[in-house]
């Protein structure tokens, strides 16, 4: 049980750190999150962006277009067994993009970690958008629901 807790705990960090890479524009400290053969799928992207480096690589140019992100996390749900675990956590995102256009995001990402080397680490991230639009939530809510944890 102790160590399921600390399991638990030592994830829970790993997605705070994920977010803090995000809210200082830091690639290593948000690529440091990822397993080595980590993947991320986007909503709208054909293929998930797959390998640390890559992502790191594909983040960055993304982020180079949206100059100013907030972004935080919830705690998550989360089931260990062994070096592997799967988690959900709620996220959500005030955005100003390049041309000053805000918005605002929610979602959830559905998560596959790995302890590599030793460390939690995503293996997995899968993004669903629960909500995209203007900051006063009048644009577009999106139905979710998850498989259980």
């Amino acid at each position: 049980m102790a160590k399921d807790i600390e399991d638990k705990l030592e994830i829970q960090h790993l997605a705070q750190v994920y977010a803090d890479g995000v809210m200082q524009r830091d690639a290593e400290l948000w690529g440091s999150t990822w397993a080595e053969n980590g993947s991320w799928s986007l909503p709208g992207m054909e293929k998930p962006v797959q390998g640390r480096e890559t992502l790191k690589g594909f983040w960055s140019q993304v982020m180079a277009g949206y100059p100013h992100v907030l972004h935080w996390v919830q705690p998550g749900l989360i089931s260990v067994s062994g070096d592997k675990a799967t988690a959900r956590f709620y996220v959500q995102e005030n955005i100003k993009d390049a041309k000053d256009n805000q918005m605002r995001v929610a979602g959830v990402y559905d998560d596959q970690l790995v302890r590599e080397n030793g460390k939690w680490k995503f293996a997995k991230r899968d993004f669903t958008v629960l909500y995209r639009g203007p900051t006063d939530l009048s644009g577009d809510f999106t139905g979710y629901s998850g498989k259980a944890i």
